[in-house]
């Protein structure tokens, strides 16, 4: 398993070298052989390896080029396959703008993704920012695109996001679990390829977890292997979430919210005067430290550490507040359940463990319990 730290400083490195390639080349003409010629030869086998097109490295760049455009033209279906329905709506904009886009900071991530296949390309027109869909595919998209590939689309970004959700309360699953848990909450069969390919699709379009080999890990994790040999220890089962819930939680910003959540807010807007989105990211982050096994008196403290609290009394309601809101909280090493479930549980095992086989039953029929609901 790679180490979660490193991984981060590589992804931001390769991040801003990205930004500084987008906009370097001046667009002539939006023919897919010229924008191809404008990339590197490094961004050239990249793009190559999506459309599994080999034997590269000997040939000259105006070949490699050529057999690129010949792979992209036979193969683009290929990424309708497995594309998101947000994705799929930028494509058309391009369309609807005969391919040529003034640049905005929201179409980073599917300019990047699309790039990464050839299928859009970035560069400056006039000393402006555009992105362009070559000629060639504008034609191809117009004849594909319709409802049922909008179907598909839409299917993709919901198992997209429900995978996204299963990360955010489980912190780490392997691929195969992650497929049978999408085929129990959607209710059909997957393949295990598709659902790995539609899993790093969803990587490269910037949900909240790690693709590492077979194992798909939230970016917050701290120690990914630590948590594997936590959860093998858990004997509770997996919390079992319906399909909603998941692809709630796959949602870009998603976090944990509950009525205690909602409870602790309110207690500290009656005392302080605190912007929403700060209270919330500080919310986002105590909910993270539970998650990372944090003690609570720790994860407590460094909460509280922004605000000026003038009596013991008024903390002491603070830190109940927060006790109670972190054992809401559904962690990773728990395998999504929370604290007040667990001990739920083990009541309840208690409780059955108490009951004899010739006791009356304790919902109350007036019938032994072995004639009854222990049957």
């Amino acid at each position: 398993m790679a180490d979660n730290n490193k991984i981060q400083e590589e992804i931001i490195k390769a991040d801003i070298k990205a930004v500084e390639r987008l906009w370097k080349n001046s667009i002539q003409d939006n023919l897919l052989e010229s924008l191809l010629e404008k990339m590197t030869k490094e961004e050239l086998v990249k793009v190559a390896k999506k459309y599994s097109i080999k034997g590269l490295t000997s040939l000259k760049k105006a070949d490699v080029v050529e057999r690129i455009k010949n792979g992209i033209l036979e193969k683009y279906e290929q990424a309708l396959d497995v594309i998101d329905e947000d994705t799929l709506k930028f494509i058309e904009e391009l369309i609807e703008n005969n391919g040529q886009k003034l640049y905005s900071c929201n179409d980073i991530i599917y300019s990047n993704y699309l790039r990464n296949r050839g299928l859009v390309f970035t560069g400056t027109v006039d000393d402006e920012l555009f992105v362009i869909l070559p000629k060639e595919l504008i034609e191809l998209f117009k004849e594909k695109i319709n409802k049922e590939l909008y179907q598909k689309a839409r299917l993709n970004r919901e198992i997209i996001r429900a995978i996204a959700g299963m990360i955010y309360y489980y912190g780490v699953m392997d691929i195969t679990s992650i497929k049978e848990n999408l085929e129990r909450v959607f209710v059909c069969e997957f393949d295990l390829g598709f659902i790995k390919t539609i899993a790093l699709t969803g990587e490269e379009l910037g949900y909240d977890y790690v693709v590492d080999e077979e194992v798909l890990y939230h970016i917050d994790v701290e120690d990914v292997e630590k948590l594997i040999k936590d959860q093998s220890l858990c004997q509770n089962d997996y919390y079992k979430f319906d399909k909603k819930s998941l692809i709630k939680a796959g949602e870009p910003d998603f976090i944990e919210e509950n009525k205690q959540a909602e409870k602790l807010k309110k207690v500290f807007r009656e005392l302080f005067v605190i912007d929403n989105n700060i209270l919330r990211e500080e919310m986002d982050s105590f909910i993270i430290a539970i998650k990372n096994e944090m003690s609570k008196d720790e994860a407590i403290e460094a909460f509280l550490e922004a605000y000026e609290i003038e009596s013991d009394e008024e903390k002491d309601i603070f830190k109940h507040e927060l006790d109670v809101f972190a054992r809401s909280i559904r962690r990773w090493t728990l395998k999504g359940n929370n604290e007040n479930e667990i001990k739920k549980n083990e009541q309840r095992v208690v409780n059955e463990v108490k009951i004899g086989r010739n006791d009356p039953c304790i919902c109350g029929s007036g019938k032994k319990y072995k004639k009854c609901c222990g049957k």
